[in-house]
């Protein structure tokens, strides 16, 4: 009997402890799925959220005039197309980029395209070759120029031949030969971030940040920031307002040189907290047969502004459309 008391004690405690084990187990696994519930449910509502932007920021480009002042014609009451963020719909974020505020990968002359690569720090004596090997991708023929490449070198070094078509993203340059090969023009505020790969030509000093700005001839990082700064108040207007902050004659300036946005708008989007944001070009078609605009391409990017507070963002302003019955302003495109 005292043997059997002995035994039953230890025994009953083994299985108590085994117990509170498992059930301590089963509250840790309950409140892990509870955890991820959560997490996929904020997730569902960002998604819900960057897709009610997306829709706003459509209807919006379909209907609203264009001006110096971006999307929309009063000061104050526009979009600006400077890539400033904005607050969306919910708790996520949204910028806009004019495509006349970044370097054309299809379209930048060689100059252009050495001043950009000076601004991120590519080496001087790299520009040329990455210059040359660019236009050998983009153009139709199979010419090679002196620091360029074609099939013939792309095999050599073990990638697909060039496509000798225009870029269709900017992600797209990757595949140039040597492009790949700079650490520095694909890392967090790259070469993706200044340049574009649309239909549309031309500079809009109104949405171009200091590095695009740098592509124009005499102009310094200085100068550039400087224009920022004035154009902060006012946008600029005509050329002679861009040759007067440049300090140039107007007869110097670019002929491709605009005030005015293009049609085509590159449209980021994302969420605090969330890894990765949405990226897509959007291009107006008004006379388009299914819409009055079209997505050019969309991919995901990292996240420009994972730890972003919402609310000091100003929210996108209020509506401001052409009156039905109006017809729309011929728009220098």
């Amino acid at each position: 009997m005292r043997r059997q008391r002995g035994f039953v004690l230890p025994l009953t405690l083994w299985i108590l402890a085994a117990v509170a084990v498992a059930a301590g187990a089963l509250a840790e696994r309950m409140m892990a799925a509870l955890e991820l519930a959560r997490l996929s449910q904020q997730r569902v509502d960002k998604l819900i959220d960057m897709g009610g932007t997306r829709a706003e920021i459509l209807f919006r480009l379909a209907v609203t005039p264009l001006s110096p002042f971006g999307l929309g014609t009063a000061p104050g009451q526009a979009v600006a197309l400077d890539d400033r963020p904005y607050r969306g719909e919910g708790g996520d974020v949204l910028r806009l980029q004019d495509n006349r505020g970044l370097l054309n990968l299809n379209f930048a002359g060689e100059e252009s395209l050495h001043r950009l690569l000076g601004a991120l720090n590519v080496p001087y004596e790299q520009r040329s070759r990455l210059v040359d090997t660019l236009n050998d991708y983009v153009d139709e023929d199979d010419l090679k120029r002196l620091n360029g490449a074609e099939a013939r070198e792309y095999a050599a070094a073990g990638l697909p031949r060039p496509r000798n078509e225009k870029l269709v993203t900017p992600y797209e340059a990757r595949n140039i030969l040597g492009w790949s090969e700079l650490p520095q023009l694909w890392q967090s505020g790259g070469l993706p971030e200044f340049v574009a790969t649309s239909r549309t030509a031309g500079l809009n000093p109104n949405t171009a940040s200091w590095q695009v700005l740098m592509t124009l001839p005499g102009m310094t990082e200085e100068s550039a920031k400087a224009m920022i700064a004035l154009r902060a108040q006012a946008p600029i207007q005509t050329l002679e307002q861009a040759a007067l902050l440049m300090g140039r004659p107007v007869s110097s300036l670019l002929t491709d040189l605009f005030t005015f946005p293009s049609n085509s708008v590159r449209v980021t989007q994302g969420a605090p907290g969330q890894a990765w944001a949405l990226r897509y070009n959007v291009s107006l078609t008004p006379s388009g047969e299914r819409s009055p605009w079209r997505i050019d391409y969309v991919y995901k990017i990292e996240s420009p502004y994972p730890d972003v507070p919402i609310e000091p963002l100003p929210r996108l302003p209020e509506k401001s459309t052409l009156p039905a019955a109006s017809a729309a302003p011929l728009l220098p495109f």
